[in-house]
């Protein structure tokens, strides 16, 4: 019965607003927040690949398994080097793809969509005028709409940026082992 109420009680809509609006902006620092901790992870992959495939090539790692008559320890040690190199790639990979997270919109979708937030949408205007003229004309339930519009697709666009960021992280972790095995095993070949 409590509930029943509740639901024919409707905020006015400048609470609408102010509740989207803060929406808007959690969402937006999320995505900044997805963008900085990509960045910082392609930081560290690069520097892992640095130090992981620098020492190896300074040790004389791979002149020394080539020396070796132990084909076991050869193989290991390639196979190593091998799962660092394609994780490193997928790690890179996908911090890139942070950046890029939105989908491009296909034609009639950009034509249709002329929307009052996003930089894109408002750049479809030809002049000042017409994107003021479009601000001027909304209503308070267009504004609502608009705002909600723009939230939704931020959100989509975030979710997909902490995907690719938390998968990227996932390779940074196997990295740093596999960095830590790649100059353990390159010291330990090099006293052979």
């Amino acid at each position: 019965m409590l509930r029943e109420e509740k639901r024919g009680m409707s905020l006015d809509i400048g609470k609408k607003i102010e509740f989207v609006s803060q929406a808007y902006r959690n969402t937006q620092d999320m995505i900044s927040f997805a963008d900085t901790k990509a960045n910082i992870s392609l930081s560290i992959q690069s520097l892992l690949i640095s130090i992981g495939l620098g020492t190896s090539i300074l040790a004389n790692t791979f002149e020394h398994v080539q020396k070796l008559d132990n084909n076991n320890i050869s193989g290991v040690f390639y196979f190593i080097v091998v799962a660092f190199i394609i994780s490193s790639i997928v790690g890179v990979i996908l911090s890139i793809f942070v950046y890029k997270a939105r989908p491009p919109l296909d034609e009639t979708e950009q034509k249709k969509r002329k929307g009052l937030l996003y930089f894109g949408h408002i750049a479809q205007f030809t002049t000042f005028k017409d994107y003021f003229s479009e601000v001027d004309s909304i209503d308070e339930d267009g504004m609502l709409e608009e705002f909600t519009q723009q939230v939704y697709q931020l959100s989509l666009i975030a979710n997909k940026k902490m995907k690719y960021v938390n998968m990227s992280i996932y390779f940074l972790v196997t990295n740093l082992f596999l960095t830590i095995i790649v100059i353990t095993f390159s010291g330990y070949i090099s006293t052979l």
